[in-house]
């Protein structure tokens, strides 16, 4: 019986082994993925500390701001197709080769994009193109950017993985590929630290992914061969959603890339690498996100009656938001010693304010999802309109004064408000019905 005497209510035995029953069951369900996001966060911290003492500020920002402008480019055709695919499937629906290929389709056109970009004169003779610290179109560039759309395949492979509940693989997938870039980094930059072998490594993880992922899910494709009916189908049944999706990706890209891009045009490119570093530092949160993501959208799938949002958000999200905020803030000073150098001891004040956007986003995670299920995705794209334009107008107005913080200040507002107004729509639209 909880004790309420003193005005503390202690939790009672019975509803402590509820509690303790609650996190078992949703461990077991997500042992895999809490597995290989762990070991992948675990990589990317030790990756992030041999990346940045090899390469140093200067170099570690020309190969951040490099990999933006491709980023941005093929993130606005392809990321997210896997959810685009993941409602063609729960329809019933099974166009596993259509799939790969609109995937290769979008990867072309970005492709194409990116090559108009990186010989253009302008940027060929500006000084952002002095800041890529490579030719604006080497071989070892055009590689990378054509493993791009091999890697665009994956979208396909987890949107199957996760229809199917097979978290296994799709955790296989994940963790597999990191490891593979891993080593190609230490074997490539131990030998050369340049942007070149970065870019290498970069476009053997974009190989690794792409292909490893399709061969994952091989198992779970229809027997009918690819034909051109089907992929005119295949395009009909995702034209409004994959309009939505793209429309809130697109609009999320300003903030994700932009803040970079900010920095180099109006500070230099060692502020690019301290800022960076400490979004890398703070990043490992997303993994988190990344771990229930695919066994949330199973859960909505099936429509499972059983399941509580607001249970697994006090039980679970909550807690491990509290507990990686204490820490952060009592060894964050040493963990940037330790990974880094002295060189990016400024990064311990940008990586405190970023925190807090991550932290949001990863107690709010679960609303998109909700939206995306009941066909409200645009009201996530409304968000991000939120999202992009309080970035904007802070990182302009705060960066030529405070650099990386003020940037960091940007983001994290941006973040916050963001998901406050999609928790609003989720009252309004979701639950209140």
């Amino acid at each position: 019986m909880a004790c309420t005497g003193s005005g503390v209510q202690i939790p009672s035995a019975p509803q402590t082994n509820m509690n303790l029953k609650y996190i078992r069951e949703i461990f077991n369900q997500t042992k895999d993925l809490i597995g290989s996001q762990s070991a992948i966060a675990i990589i990317s911290v030790i990756q992030v500390s041999f990346v940045v003492n090899q390469l140093g500020p200067a170099k570690y920002g020309a190969v951040v701001l490099l990999i933006a402008v491709p980023s941005l480019i093929f993130r606005a055709s392809h990321a997210r197709n896997s959810d685009v695919n993941l409602l063609v499937l729960k329809d019933g629906k099974n166009f596993y080769f259509e799939s790969i290929f609109f995937n290769f389709i979008t990867g072309i056109g970005s492709f194409l994009l990116c090559i108009v970009i990186f010989t253009n004169p302008i940027i060929i003779n500006s000084s952002l193109g002095d800041y890529f610290g490579i030719e604006t179109l080497s071989n070892v560039l055009l590689i990378y950017l054509l493993t791009r759309i091999i890697q665009t395949f994956s979208e396909t492979s987890k949107s199957i993985l996760i229809f199917h509940n097979d978290l296994r693989r799709y955790s296989i997938l994940e963790i597999s590929s990191v490891v593979v870039r891993f080593i190609a980094l230490v074997f490539l930059l131990l030998n050369d630290p340049s942007v070149e072998n970065y870019l290498i490594a970069q476009s053997i993880y974009g190989i690794t992914f792409g292909l490893f992922g399709l061969y994952l899910s091989n198992k779970y494709r229809d027997s009918s061969d690819f034909k051109i009916r089907h992929f005119k189908a295949y395009s009909k049944s995702i034209r409004s959603s994959y309009g939505k999706i793209r429309y809130d990706q697109i609009i999320g890209l300003i903030p994700q890339h932009f803040d970079v891009i900010l920095l180099a045009i109006v500070v230099d490119i060692q502020t690019v690498g301290i800022y960076q570093f400490a979004k890398r530092l703070v990043e490992p949160i997303n993994y988190l996100v990344v771990t229930f993501n695919p066994w949330l959208q199973n859960k909505l799938k099936s429509e499972d009656k059983d399941f509580n949002i607001t249970s697994f958000l006090k039980r679970i999200l909550l807690p491990i938001s509290i507990l990686l905020f204490g820490i952060y803030f009592i060894f964050g000073r040493n963990l940037i010693l330790f990974i880094g150098n002295e060189e990016f001891i400024n990064s311990f004040e940008p990586m405190m304010v970023l925190l807090i956007g991550f932290t949001t986003y990863l107690l709010s995670f679960w609303i998109r999802q909700y939206l995306l299920f009941a066909d409200l995705i645009q009201f996530h794209a409304y968000g991000r309109i939120v999202y992009s334009f309080v970035f904007l107008v802070l990182a302009v107005l705060l960066s030529d004064s405070f650099s990386s913080l003020g940037v960091a200040i940007a983001l994290s507002s941006a973040m916050v408000l963001q998901k406050l107004f999609e928790y609003t729509i989720y009252l309004i639209k979701i639950k209140s019905n």
